[in-house]
């Protein structure tokens, strides 16, 4: 997505896990200006995953 992160300030109080996203804060929220689920042939949760996802080693 090419975005920075956007400090404290979480997408719709939206948590996050993945300490190694860029967007993934302290608090385990997402800091992204907006997300993208991916898969548009999921059928279970399992098949979706975050396409905003940006490894923070990366940057």
């Amino acid at each position: 997505m090419n975005e920075r992160p956007c400090g404290e300030n979480t997408v719709q109080n939206v948590g996050c896990r993945v300490k190694e996203c860029l967007y993934h804060n302290r608090a385990d929220m997402c800091t992204a200006h907006k997300i993208e689920v991916s898969n548009e042939n999921a059928r279970r949760k399992a098949e979706t995953f975050c396409a905003t996802f940006e490894n923070k080693a990366s940057f």
